[in-house]
């Protein structure tokens, strides 16, 4: 099976390019600005309760991904994907019915999760154009965080191991992962043990509170084995400034991406690393659903393998669904080009041969038309030689 055709990949790309990256066209020419979903809340701060805004129109990431196509492969019926952060509402449309929550995750006072969620997971409805990857899959809550979205990097190993130990398939995490961090290994090793995916931001969704004026460090190499996600935009770049890392595997959309709240069906915009691997999530729970024989280690293979080529591979659905290597394909990824056109190949040889073909039809031209020159004097002469001027 092979991957749309590349005029249709050209042409995500560039719709892309055209769509607003943080608003919306309300269906009446009205352009909608939508609210930013937060990552964590101050002590000051109440729970969010805004109901976000209508926004009909499909985000830029369904054309630039493709959805439409992969979905007629596969669209994560039968995964489980676990959303170890701030805890997920099923109060969206998007979502509704198809959360499980172990504790207290089945609240969300951020709306972090809620929002990631609804990036791998939300469901096809009418009159909307946004939707998750992988619009049937169902998702897992697992508390990652305090709650209002404290870091807690112990909470977060025990919510990889929750996960894993509930029977996730995929397990996508918040915030970056330590592999020097002996719980976060064990965590892994369980999550290997039990066969699951795990999905993890290789930056921080934004600098440390308090840390302006100062660089803030890289953040920590990741596990081998969780694969870690970049975020990119529209044009295929990442964010200026935007927080460092120290490894990654993958890049995927990440930057003014549209999703759900906490409450209601309006829509949120947000960006981060943690939200690229939210929609690399979705895409594992793809390929786990089409492809159900797979162990993680070879779904994880697969993504990389099937990514578009570039400093570090860009994310590809339908490609890693279909099985197919873009090794030919254009790619945005860490360039600031909305699409980045094959590596030239090495023509050497056939410019050789082009050379000698000219010169051989260059030489065949001459000699007729020297021929065409001097066969008239030849006739002339009665084919006698000439003799020297005295």
């Amino acid at each position: 099976m092979r991957r749309p055709a590349t005029a249709l990949l050209l042409a995500a790309a560039l719709t892309a390019l055209s769509c607003p990256p943080a608003s919306a066209d309300d269906g009446g020419g009205a352009e909608v600005v939508l609210p930013v979903i937060p990552e964590r809340l101050s002590t000051q701060q109440k729970c969010t309760s805004f109901r976000g805004r209508a926004a009909p129109d499909a985000p830029w990431t369904r054309g630039a991904l493709a959805l439409d196509q992969v979905w007629a492969l596969s669209r994560g019926r039968g995964v489980t994907v676990a959303v170890v952060g701030t805890g997920v509402s099923d109060a969206s449309a998007v979502l509704a019915g198809r959360v499980e929550a172990l504790g207290d995750a089945d609240r969300d006072c951020v709306g972090r999760g809620t929002f990631q969620a609804g990036l791998i997971a939300g469901a096809v409805t009418a009159g909307q154009g946004f939707a998750g990857v992988a619009p049937q899959a169902r998702i897992l809550a697992v508390r990652g965080t305090g709650g209002r979205g404290e870091p807690d990097p112990a909470r977060l190993a025990a919510g990889v191991r929750r996960a894993a130990e509930a029977g996730a398939g995929v397990i996508m995490v918040t915030a970056p992962l330590d592999s020097r961090d002996k719980a976060v290994r064990a965590a892994l090793g369980a999550a290997a043990r039990a066969d699951a995916l795990v999905v993890v931001p290789a930056a921080a969704d934004s600098a440390a509170p308090g840390s302006s004026g100062a660089t803030p460090p890289p953040a920590p190499a990741p596990p081998a084995s969780a694969l870690a996600v970049l975020d990119t935009g529209p044009r295929g770049d990442r964010p200026d400034p935007a927080p460092a890392f120290t490894r990654a595997d993958l890049t995927a959309p990440g930057d003014a991406l549209v999703g759900p709240g906490p409450v209601g069906d309006g829509k949120w915009t947000g960006s981060g690393a943690s939200l690229a691997a939210a929609v690399t999530a979705g895409t594992a729970a793809l390929v786990r659903s089409y492809r159900p024989e797979l162990t993680a280690a070879e779904v994880r293979e697969r993504l990389l393998r099937t990514a578009y080529p570039g400093d570090l591979p860009a994310l590809d659905p339908y490609g890693a669904v279909a099985g197919v290597t873009a090794s030919a394909a254009p790619t945005a990824a860490a360039s600031a080009d909305p699409v980045r056109l094959p590596a030239a190949q090495d023509t050497q040889g056939a410019r050789t041969t082009a050379l000698l073909v000219t010169g051989g039809a260059v030489g065949t031209v001459l000699l007729v038309a020297f021929v065409a020159a001097i066969l008239p004097r030849g006739r002339a002469r009665k084919w006698r030689p000439g003799r020297p001027a005295d």
